[in-house]
């Protein structure tokens, strides 16, 4: 048997959880075979890296135009089509963005020949974005714009089709919305037949997401399958399952353990994480060391891409008996479990994460977007709340004065926590399987990881 994870990048959360799937597979399947496959490796390097980092500066510099394009904001993709002329911010964010990849390009007025580039996906981008930012000096721009957008599409389509049909897993898992988009075309084709599993890795639903191609859906809450089935997915299409996380999350130790394991103190102990580049990490640590009212035992969670990671290093050495720098593992299980509160970037697998070791979490660093359905999430469900970083000394020094607040917070997460969602996604693929006796397996071990 073979399974097929289709992710994207940036965002290691994607990924994260197609392995804590993929650890409950292996476990019940011990000859199945896995592979995995982020869709931003189907470009021309140079293409996929000024992707991705476009997307990370556009979260960090234009908030507000990277929540109008998450949003599918009318205008903007007016804009991106060529069907009206783009805003300077937008052509302000493109021509920088083309200038820091693709130096070598030194006319953006014209139409450039396939030959001026390294390959047809920088000549497709680089002509996309000379287009939107030049509309009236391209003859036939709008006309070429919209094609371009079509064909930028279709190609990706054609090369996960190949992929998947090169591979011919028996079931495909999608754990980011843009994958299940691009399969959507060929399954409605009969291109690909297996079935097409959609895990959504955060509290939110965005409409990218919903395809009638996809066989069933795996969300992280009931308010997520609401959401999903109000946007016309049949409600047996929807399981709550919660987002996988890695097996450790099952078994979680008592926060006397995890500090005992740890060699830490007893006082109050907060985790500071950013994710895998360390967003927002240093501003947070730098608030509460020079907080003089209190003297928190400080955890770090850095990421490998953590830009800051040097004065991190520096601060933990200066301040050895506060501050405790810790790689970044996949298993962060005993480092929640130690803390008192969580603190930093609200991805959807890390916020998992905090609510099944029973932890409230304050979002420091929110990127809009997906994020934003994270922090409404917690906000609503009072696991937790939203926090400027000059705000942040005060509102922990709130929560720690107020016990039963704090302890109403922890039940709260500890009650909404989802350890075991791994095998819950694992169990609905089963239910597929077994409708094909063709395709399903016996499978040699029960859920006991």
């Amino acid at each position: 048997m073979k399974c097929l994870f289709l992710t994207s990048s940036p965002g290691y959360g994607h990924t994260r959880a197609a392995e804590a799937i993929d650890m409950v597979l292996r476990c019940r399947y011990p000859g199945i075979e896995t592979e995995y496959l982020d869709i931003t490796n189907l470009m021309d390097r140079q293409v996929s890296d000024a992707i991705q980092d476009g997307y990370l500066r556009m979260t960090a510099e234009q908030p507000a135009l990277y929540q109008k394009l998450y949003d599918m904001d009318k205008d903007i993709y007016r804009q991106l089509a060529g069907k009206i002329p783009a805003d300077q911010n937008l052509i302000d964010f493109l021509d920088e963005q083309q200038r820091r990849f693709f130096p070598e390009v030194a006319e953006r007025a014209r139409f450039c020949q396939l030959a001026s580039y390294k390959s047809l996906d920088s000549a497709l981008l680089n002509t996309l974005i000379n287009s939107v930012c030049n509309r009236n000096k391209i003859p036939a721009g709008r006309l070429l714009t919209q094609g371009l957008l079509a064909l930028i599409y279709n190609i990706l389509a054609a090369r996960l089709r190949k992929f998947v049909s090169e591979y011919e897993p028996d079931f495909l898992i999608v754990t980011q919305m843009y994958p299940n988009a691009l399969l959507s075309h060929s399954i409605k084709k009969g291109l690909i037949k297996q079935p097409v599993i959609g895990v959504l890795t955060d509290y939110g639903v965005h409409g990218v997401w919903v395809r009638d191609t996809t066989s069933v859906y795996c969300v992280s809450h009931e308010e997520a399958a609401e959401e999903l089935h109000q946007q016309g997915i049949a409600e047996e299409r929807i399981k709550v399952t919660g987002i996988p996380l890695v097996p450790a999350f099952s078994n979680i130790p008592t926060q006397s353990q995890a500090r005992a394991y740890l060699d830490l103190n007893s006082g109050p102990t907060v985790l500071i994480t950013g994710g895998q580049c360390g967003i927002g990490v240093m501003d947070a640590v730098k608030q509460l060391l020079n907080d003089d009212r209190h003297q928190y035992q400080i955890l770090v969670a850095a990421g490998s891409n953590t830009a800051a990671i040097d004065d991190l290093q520096q601060l933990a050495k200066r301040y050895h008996n506060r501050f405790k720098l810790y790689g970044w593992c996949k298993d962060i299980s005993h480092l929640i479990c130690a803390a008192d509160i969580v603190i930093g970037k609200p991805g959807g697998l890390t916020l998992s994460e905090t609510l099944a070791c029973g932890r409230p979490f304050i979002a420091t660093c929110c990127l809009g977007g997906q994020e934003a359905h994270n922090v409404q999430f917690l906000q609503a469900k009072k696991v937790g709340l939203q926090a400027e970083l000059d705000q942040l000394p005060k509102v922990l020094d709130d929560l720690f004065s107020n016990p039963e607040l704090l302890r109403n917070m922890k039940r709260n997460a500890y009650q909404l926590g989802r350890p075991d969602a791994a095998r819950a996604v694992v169990a609905e693929l089963e239910n597929i399987l077994r409708q094909d006796d063709e395709m399903y397996i016996e499978p040699t071990s029960a859920f006991g990881l």
